[in-house]
């Protein structure tokens, strides 16, 4: 199983940005880089859990 870290900001406007981090051990990371991002807008909830659940199912 690989490590991702997720983060979901809420703006001002009420939009969603979900960011996915797949913090992998590569030498890249090693020298001072966060992973591989992946930045995902949103404008309600419903979208942002449907996109996480996607997530999750790609982590099994």
């Amino acid at each position: 199983m690989k490590d991702v870290t997720i983060t979901i900001v809420k703006s001002e406007k009420g939009d969603y940005r979900v960011i996915v981090n797949d913090d992998t051990g590569t030498d890249e990371n090693v020298g001072g880089s966060k992973g591989n991002d992946s930045s995902f807008p949103y404008g309600d909830k419903a979208s942002v859990k449907k996109k996480l659940d996607e997530i999750f199912e790609t982590l099994e």
